[in-house]
């Protein structure tokens, strides 16, 4: 399997970090630049078009006081673990899907059973 990574969430955001950003309530953010003429942040939020705009302190609140699920993040990204199931058949073919409600959807003549695979990540136990 390739390599997959999330962004877990680190710290509120603070001027000068260099790594990844996301949203409080955790959708990836691609930042524009971190100051527009008028001292904002601007980017885009997941897989938005809309250019999203923050405080100087990464708060979406324009008031700069409050907290919302829209505040700029500090992130970084970590290995995530992936999954799939395989259906195999008495002829030996196989078919994967990548949930197991998927693989029990296509299920077909010939059927033997349904395989679950799980990608072991480095430091996981064997």
């Amino acid at each position: 399997m390739t390599q997959k990574t999330i962004l877990e969430m680190i710290s509120k955001y603070h001027k000068g970090y260099l790594g990844s950003f996301c949203t409080r309530e955790g959708l990836p953010v691609e930042i524009l630049t971190m100051r527009d003429r008028r001292g904002h942040i601007l980017g885009y939020q997941g897989d938005s078009n809309e250019l999203t705009t923050w405080c100087e302190n990464g708060q979406f609140d324009k008031s700069c006081k409050s907290d919302t699920p829209y505040d700029l993040m500090c992130a970084r990204e970590v290995p995530a673990t992936q999954e799939l199931w395989a259906n195999e058949y008495e002829n030996g073919r196989k078919e994967f899907f990548p949930t197991k409600e998927a693989a029990g959807f296509a299920r077909t003549i010939g059927f033997v059973r349904t395989v679950h695979f799980r990608e072991v990540l480095p430091g996981e136990g064997a």
